[in-house]
């Protein structure tokens, strides 16, 4: 499975169950999808 992140945008890419459990994984932090971008792309500057 591969996860990729760059300009806003999130990438998920494997089997189904990967990318679910993914994105289970994700929606059990408090951050949104969006904050999470924005602190991943302040962090690659």
């Amino acid at each position: 499975m591969k996860m990729e992140m760059g300009n806003g945008r999130l990438r998920i890419v494997g089997k189904a169950w990967q990318v679910r459990a993914c994105l289970r994984q994700l929606a059990s932090h408090s951050l949104t999808l969006s904050e999470l971008l924005t602190r991943r792309e302040r962090a690659r500057r």
